[in-house]
């Protein structure tokens, strides 16, 4: 006889003053705030107990049939924090001595607030209202200057990728697409759509959000030899492959002429597909492609009518979207929708060669290998590898006149996390750490590989 799923609120606060999950605790003498450990699964010093807390809550949420994916028990516990009301206090999770999230309890516990249903809608509805009280109104006058927006949406494409580095890329064939079907991501981040006090200072005069050249991101602790960093990257590089092919999950950040509107965060490793469906609730899976449909926010919140008008209209024109996933080695693109798209590596593109995404085929983008052998130029003091994709739906990228990205209509910019994070590694141990014998020739037997 199965047992009725426990309420949430009354089985977290149990678990919490049970203090058998470590690091779960409070974090005020009030307890009203609580801390939850958050370690990504591809640092060294995870573990079984990291996932402890999540792992039970599937358990009991699904009268004991728990998934197996680890993730999918974090992304599930994340979703009912969510649902249920609790505010994400802050976000830690990169932090190398102690990665967590400190979350607030909500205010009408007992109330039930915040059922599942209509949650989005008021979550939608929250994220424009905070949009409306950006300085959109005084970008006015450069928004009409895109005249050629729309003019080429559709018109038909002719682009094949070069044939120089492209060998053994395949679209990924059915059964593979199908394997990850189960892995569904896209969920928005605690405290992102769903709370519009961390949407304030999103239009920014400096537009999209800055990244570090190599940001940080808590991959390793303080200490480290040389070699220590240089066993690390080689750990976390196998733990990024399975068999052929790359691992990764999607760091979703859409940006409204330089405004943030939405960030998501997608842990299918097949990847994602971009389309405009204001009726769609979370993300769904597409059966033929194993990819998380992702949709774009309305721009109901702009209040430039023009910005506004153009918007909608490079939305209304994206039909199945732009596909952006990983086949073996190679992160790759394609269009579906009449809406042209265009991408680089840099939100700082100064080349003005636009760089258009297939609609007949798909177009590698990314290869594993590039990023391998950019690694390896680093310890030999070149640049950083990217580990960021940055895409512009409706206008050319990067633009021919020089104009930034920030000011596009609708611009995304993708973190491939588990690149993301290799670089994390690279950069605080510096390029010397990068170069014991042993590594240099596991990264270049790699590259041969890929």
């Amino acid at each position: 006889m199965a047992h009725p799923k426990p309420l949430l609120i009354p089985w977290l606060r149990e678990q919490i003053d049970s203090c058998k999950y470590p690091g779960v605790q409070w974090t005020n003498p009030e307890q009203t705030e609580f801390c939850i450990p958050w370690k990504h699964a591809l640092r060294q010093d995870s573990s079984n107990t990291d996932v402890l807390i999540f792992k039970a809550w599937a358990e009991v949420s699904g009268n004991g049939q728990a998934p197996r994916d680890a993730s999918i028990w974090k992304r599930n516990f994340r979703s009912a924090l969510r649902v249920k009301g609790f505010k994400l206090v802050s976000d830690s999770k990169n932090d190398a001595a102690n990665p967590h999230k400190v979350f607030r309890w909500p205010e009408e516990s007992g109330s039930g607030a915040n059922s599942s249903a209509g949650s989005q809608e008021q979550e939608d509805a929250s994220l424009f209202d905070a949009f409306n009280t950006q300085n959109v109104s005084n970008r006015t006058s450069e928004c009409t200057a895109g005249h050629d927006i729309l003019q080429e949406c559709l018109n038909n494409l002719n682009i094949s990728p070069g044939a120089e580095g492209t060998a053994g890329f395949e679209f990924p064939s059915e059964q593979q697409q199908l394997q990850n079907q189960v892995v569904i991501g896209g969920h928005p981040l605690p405290g992102q759509q769903q709370d519009p006090v961390m949407f304030e200072g999103a239009a920014s005069e400096t537009g999209l959000s800055e990244q570090p050249a190599c940001p940080m991101g808590g991959a390793v602790g303080g200490g480290y030899d040389d070699g220590q960093y240089a066993a690390q990257f080689l750990q976390t590089v196998n733990k990024t492959r399975d068999g052929d092919s790359f691992k990764t999950h999607f760091r979703i950040s859409v940006y409204y002429r330089g405004v943030k509107v939405s960030e998501q965060l997608v842990e299918n490793e097949a990847g994602f597909c971009l389309v405009y469906r204001p009726e769609l609730i979370g993300t769904v899976l597409n059966p033929e492609t194993g990819l998380s449909v992702v949709s774009l926010p309305q721009p109901n919140g702009i209040l430039d009518q023009t910005q506004a008008m153009l918007t909608q209209r490079i939305l209304d024109m994206l039909g199945d979207g732009l596909d952006v996933g990983v086949s073996g080695h190679v992160v790759y693109g394609q269009r579906r929708g009449d809406t042209k798209a265009f991408w680089s590596f840099s939100k700082f593109d100064s080349s003005r060669q636009p760089q258009e995404i297939s609609k007949l085929h798909p177009q590698p983008l990314y290869m594993f290998r590039d990023f391998i052998k950019g690694i390896i130029d680093f310890s030999n003091g070149g640049k950083c590898p990217p580990c960021f994709m940055y895409f512009c739906l409706g206008e050319k990228w990067p633009d021919p006149d020089g104009r930034p990205l920030e000011k596009k209509l609708i611009s995304v910019e993708v973190a491939l996390t588990s690149m993301e994070l290799l670089k994390n590694i690279a950069v605080e141990g510096g390029a010397s750490s990068l170069q014991s014998v042993e590594l240099q020739v596991s990264l270049e037997e790699m590259m041969e590989l890929c």
